[in-house]
C-alpha cells in the first residue's frame, strides 16, 4: 500500500509539473503529449488513495498520518470527475472533457455517493 500510494504521488506531481510547462508555453492548461489514458489512470489512483486516506477511523488516521499519509476526500472525488468528465453543475458527464474519454471512473463517484448515503 505504502509503495502504490508514493508511485500514484509521484506520477501526479509528474502531470502538475508538465501541465504547468505547457501553461508556461503557451500551450494551453494540460499537456496533450501526456497519453489520455496514463493520465486518466493517475487522476483514479491519486483520487482513490485520498479517498480510501480520508475514510479511516479517527485512530487509524491519526496513527496512519504519523507515516506522512494523509487523505483530502475532496480533493480525491476531483480527481476522480476529471479523470471521468464530469463537471460541476452538468447531470452527464462530458464524452470528451479536455481530452479524457469517459471511463468506468463514474462508478467510482457513484459508488461512493451511494455509500454515504
Amino acid at each position: 500500500m505504502r509503495t502504490t500510494i508514493a508511485i500514484y504521488r509521484q506520477l501526479g506531481q509528474y502531470l502538475d509539473a508538465v501541465d504547468a510547462e505547457a501553461t508556461e508555453n503557451g500551450h494551453g492548461p494540460i499537456d496533450t503529449s501526456i497519453d489520455q489514458d496514463f493520465r486518466s489512470g493517475v487522476y483514479v489512483g491519486v483520487g482513490m488513495c485520498n479517498i480510501v486516506l480520508s475514510m479511516m477511523p479517527g485512530k487509524l488516521a491519526t496513527l496512519v498520518e504519523l507515516f506522512g499519509y494523509k487523505g483530502d476526500r475532496r480533493l480525491g472525488l476531483e480527481l476522480l470527475m476529471k479523470a471521468g468528465g464530469w463537471v460541476d453543475g452538468e447531470d452527464e458527464p462530458r464524452i470528451s472533457a479536455g481530452g479524457f474519454s469517459v471511463s468506468f471512473t463514474f462508478r467510482f463517484i457513484l459508488g461512493y455517493f451511494l455509500l454515504t448515503k
